[in-house]
């Protein structure tokens, strides 16, 4: 069964709330759905002066969060699940937003800072107790690339039956829902990189910078990931969109987009990280090579649009290789210390990319009924 899409870009009010928008803007966050309120309140200029004619508002809006929370960790309803995901996207998206865009004003705006805050804290809270990684008692640097492989090769995502489904049995509609899918994230990957060079040991520099080149197209701007990614869905006929195509997640992607955003900008979670960065180039390969295979069988190929995932067939090997041995190994020698929160980040993201892989696999498998078509 399709999940409801849920709209998280800057217009993620959307016309539902077009009359209650016109009217107290306040009071319309208490009442919307969570990630419509937090969504209208990005928005809102004037925030810091509304919020301050009304001291008692913040409390209010902080009680219904942690409801939202309760009822999303807790009980695991998908629908407050949607919601505090569809927020915290939007919360997310302010520093990575255009400055010219008005809602950039609200970047570190108090009340927006503290309700990120609040879900943050309740998120890790919940996945540290539901994903339980202890690191080893005396960790170095080898112990660690080693557990992380451990932990890689024996997950069940690795051989996820999404990608033999794409590859073997996919009609080319569903295909290309799956490059939509895929869109937010790597439309993102580039700024991504660029919050993991902040503040990098002098160790991981030269390979992070590596990583970044390629990343930009080793000075080729048409030969850029976004642009190369951009090419394939001009060619699929997907045409952009202002939020890269997030509406179209449920919350287990927009948990994976959010994982990263959380790491990044949180310098506390800077080493969950680059857990979650050695996992997504260990498993990218594999997987795209099924991916690619599939778009051949259904035609796709000719105009150089598959280029994407070739490139990250090949050249993600090597950063998978480059994240363990050039950036990890050094760090955990270093600062032992951190080893925990790299392993909870390489834990983390093969959680939450076998979450997002099975919601998509069926959301797929549910699009031929949808049209009366046979796969």
């Amino acid at each position: 069964m399709m999940q409801e899409e849920i709209v998280v870009s800057r217009n993620a009010a959307g016309p539902a709330c077009e009359d209650t928008c016109r009217g107290d803007v306040l009071d319309a966050a208490l009442t919307l759905p969570l990630h419509q309120a937090i969504s209208l309140l990005c928005d809102t200029v004037d925030l810091d002066e509304r919020v301050d004619a009304h001291p008692d508002w913040s409390q209010r809006l902080s009680s219904r969060v942690r409801s939202e929370l309760g009822k999303a960790l807790e009980q695991r309803d998908e629908q407050a699940l949607e919601e505090v995901h569809g927020a915290l996207f939007a919360l997310y998206d302010l520093h990575t937003c255009d400055g010219t865009e008005p809602r950039a004003i609200n970047q570190f705006n108090p009340t927006l800072t503290q309700v990120r805050r609040h879900i943050e804290r309740a998120w890790l809270d919940s996945e540290g107790r539901r994903l339980a990684v202890a690191a080893p008692a005396a960790p170095d640097g080898r112990s660690i690339v080693e557990a992380i492989k451990r932990m890689w090769s024996q997950h069940a995502v690795v051989s996820h039956p999404l990608f033999d489904f794409l590859e073997k049995e996919a009609s080319r509609e569903q295909i290309v829902a799956f490059f939509r899918s895929d869109s937010a994230l790597n439309l993102r990957f580039f700024d991504l990189l660029l919050y993991a060079m902040i503040g990098a040991r002098s160790e991981a520099r030269t390979e992070l910078a590596q990583n970044l080149w390629d990343e930009a197209g080793r000075g080729d701007a048409a030969q850029s990931h976004v642009n190369l990614f951009q090419h394939l869905l001009n060619v699929v006929g997907v045409g952009p969109a202002d939020d890269n195509h997030a509406s179209v997640l449920g919350w287990e992607g927009l948990a994976g987009h959010n994982q990263f955003m959380l790491a990044c900008v949180n310098r506390a979670h800077y080493f969950k990280l680059l857990g979650v960065m050695a996992i997504t180039e260990l498993l990218d390969p594999a997987q795209y090579e099924k991916l690619v295979n599939g778009c051949k069988r259904v035609g796709l190929g000719s105009e150089g649009e598959l280029s994407y995932y070739d490139e990250h067939i090949t050249i993600d090997v090597v950063h998978g290789d480059g994240w363990l041995t050039n950036v990890i190994t050094p760090i955990v020698d270093q600062s032992p210390a951190i080893a925990g929160d790299i392993l909870f980040g390489a834990a983390w993201r093969l959680s939450s990319c076998d979450a997002y892989y099975s919601a998509l696999h069926a959301r797929l498998l549910a699009l031929p009924m949808l049209h009366g078509q046979a796969a």
